[in-house]
Order: structure tokens, then sequence, then C-alpha cells
């Protein structure tokens, strides 16, 4: 492969091979990684045929340099990867995930519709199909925000929701969305206000909800809401 550094800067001298990446835990590692992410034209296919071979497994460190690099179709590479492996490291989505591109959408889709998913991997790709912002993926989204399923699922849907917001149907958002500022989790109902003050009309429709029926401090949040954008509360307070 090209551009070796020289030895004395800490790189391999014989180029940017995959398989000769210092192990974690090596005191040579930072700056191998640190040549690689400094250098011109690596090719990112060997680095993608070792992961799916299961010759390297790709830390975050690793991820972290060649995430600069990665297009669509090598992050859709990388995420099926990831979805294979019986566990794998969430945090590795964290740079996986910023690219929206069909194949990802649809590795997302299948993933999270196989029965057998389980709830961690749920809360971590739930987000993530959300930033695909795709309004077919809006459905989903929004039955598992309302489900009664367990909490940290239906945070991540609704996170899901905010990471694409502009790309759902407005009125059934709506709608989701006020339903949502009822919710017994106070973490879920604070995030539904949020979101609604957002939204074009959804000022108005946080100004008709009944504050007196909501928790105290939820009511507080509401009112902000509406003072920040210029309204005033149906109470007239602030």
């Amino acid at each position: 492969m090209s551009n070796p550094i020289s030895p004395a800067a800490g790189g391999p001298a014989g180029g940017w091979d995959p398989l000769q990446l210092p192990a974690a835990g090596s005191p040579e590692r930072w700056t191998w990684l640190q040549g690689l992410r400094r250098a011109d034209g690596v090719d990112l296919e060997p680095w993608l045929q070792a992961v799916e071979a299961g010759r390297l497994v790709p830390a975050a460190d690793l991820l972290a340099v060649l995430g600069e690099r990665l297009d669509g179709p090598a992050a859709a590479r990388l995420l099926a990867w990831w979805l294979a492996e019986p566990v794998a490291d969430p945090r590795l989505l964290e740079v996986i995930g910023r690219h929206r591109h069909p194949p990802c959408r649809d590795l997302l889709r299948e993933a999270l519709d196989a029965p057998a998913v389980a709830s961690e991997r749920s809360v971590v790709l739930l987000p993530l199909l959300g930033h695909q912002r795709d309004p077919a993926d809006f459905p989903l989204l929004l039955e598992r925000a309302l489900a009664p399923l367990p909490l940290a699922q239906r945070r991540a849907a609704l996170e899901g929701l905010a990471v694409g917001l502009g790309a759902w149907p407005p009125e059934p958002l709506r709608q989701g969305l006020v339903t949502l500022v009822g919710d017994l989790d106070p973490a879920l109902a604070a995030t539904a206000v949020d979101l609604l003050a957002r939204l074009p009309g959804g000022l108005e429709d946080l100004a008709a909800l009944d504050h007196d029926r909501l928790a105290p401090e939820l009511a507080r949040r509401l009112r902000r809401r509406l003072a920040g954008r210029g309204s005033a509360a149906p109470d007239g307070r602030s």
C-alpha cells in the first residue's frame, strides 16, 4: 500500500496494511493511527475487506480515523458487519451512522423489523433510522414512541423523530407529540413539549393544552416555551 511513513516517525515502514495496526494498548498505536489520519490517498477497500473477513475488529479509535474517509457505500458495509456481529460496540455507530444512504436505511429497517432484535440494539438503531429522514419510517418511529415498550426504546424512538423532525408529515407528527405531552414518563413528555415548540403550529397546540392537568414541572416548561416564542400562556404567566 502507499503512503508509508518513516520508522522515526513511529509509523509503519511497509505501508498502511490493516493487519499491521498495533494492538489496543500498544504504545505505538496512537502514533500509527495519527500517521494514518494524515496520510493521503489511503485505500479503504483493504480495511473494509479485513473487517468483513473477521481479520480486523474496527475499534472506536480506528473508526475515528477512518470515519473521515467513509462514504455512504462504505458506511453501509460497516453497518452490515455491525448488525451481523452478536456483540458489537455501539460506539462505532456514532461514526457509521453519520451517512444518509439508502442501503443503510434498508439495513436499519430490516434489523428493526426482525422479531428477535434485542431491546438494547433497538435503542441504538432507532435514532439512526430517524437520521435517514425517510417519511416512510415515520409510522414505525411514532408507533414505538407511543407503545407500551421499555422506556429506553420509547425514548430512542422519540430521539429518532427529533433528529429527522423536518422530514415527517406535520399533522400526524403534531398529533403524536400532543399525545406524548400527556405521557407518564417525564422525559418523554418534556421532549415532546420541546419538539412541538419547534414545529409550525406547535405553539398553538401547546397553548390549547389543559395546563392544570400537567405535572407542575412540565407545565412550567411549557409556559417557558410559549414565552420564549413571544406568546403568553393561557393563564397569563410566563
